[in-house]
């Protein structure tokens, strides 16, 4: 299924009981696997997979590591950047983006200095179910297709670091064409945003600098990657199924060679 070699019709009913306040798939028709012998870590998305029952209790988050809490979080985060910049975004998706960023910019902080509080994880876990409405309404692009072929080459590696690592980058070359959505909806965490292309390198730095504040500092050299794997990672990323649907949604073309910068641009910090 995951290879594209059947698509599914029909599934038994589905609950999900949500542990994490990142992926937002209690909400939507999405699912994720590693096929570790291939190094591929496709995805689907199915209609009958929608869940039928969803349990989002806050409760259950309240012993989630500091770390994943943060790199699950920044998830939500990425969810909503791609989501509102597709070439198939809308104005609820890109809505609840900015509601997403709002909420996650206020109570992250909050959740890492208070774990068990559990007005900020209700909070989180809300940001965390809008964002997977707003990208199961408006799809994905660069960061997940990317981010894929990290985690399936390292699958140790946590999803939400890889995205972390990777997102100012691709928020460079997405503001540069979508700098007036991307001005609206990163307004709480870098306020004073004009809306215009030629911020797009700024707006990267600011960014990458708040995921640091956040005490994640990590960047692909940091977790083993090199130079030299990058071209196996732009092979991985045009080559895994499904991934090309994800590289399609993008707001501009994306071909080998932006891939490969983007790659290389998150070996190391801006700052």
């Amino acid at each position: 299924m995951y290879e594209q070699k059947f698509a599914p019709e029909r599934a038994k009913p589905i609950v999900a009981i949500n542990t994490t306040h990142g992926t937002g798939t209690e909400v939507d028709r999405f699912a994720v696997a590693s096929i570790l012998e291939k190094e591929y870590k496709p995805a689907i998305a199915y209609d009958c997979i929608y869940p039928t029952f969803s349990i989002d209790d806050p409760e259950l988050t309240k012993t989630l590591p500091e770390k994943q809490s943060i790199y699950t979080s920044l998830d939500a985060l990425n969810h909503v950047t791609e989501a509102s910049t597709t070439v198939l975004t809308n104005s609820l998706s890109i809505n609840l983006a900015r509601d997403t960023v709002e909420l996650i910019a206020e109570y992250l902080p909050k959740v890492i200095e208070e774990p068990e509080n559990l007005e900020t994880r209700y909070f989180l876990m809300y940001a965390s179910m809008i964002a997977g409405v707003s990208f199961d309404n408006g799809m994905l692009h660069l960061t997940h297709a990317l981010e894929h072929p990290l985690s399936a080459v390292k699958p140790d590696l946590p999803h939400g670091l890889g995205l972390a690592m990777l997102l100012p980058a691709v928020v460079k070359y997405t503001y540069k064409v979508k700098p007036q959505i991307l001005a609206y909806i990163y307004q709480p965490i870098i306020p004073g945003l004009k809306g215009i292309s030629d911020e797009a390198e700024e707006v990267a730095a600011k960014l990458e600098q708040w995921i640091f504040e956040l005490g994640v500092k990590e960047k692909l050299a940091d977790v083993g990657f090199s130079e030299e794997d990058i071209p196996k990672l732009v092979k991985l990323a045009f080559e895994t199924p499904v991934l090309d649907l994800l590289l399609n949604s993008a707001p501009m073309n994306v071909d080998k060679e932006l891939v490969k910068t983007i790659y290389s641009e998150s070996m190391k910090p801006y700052n």
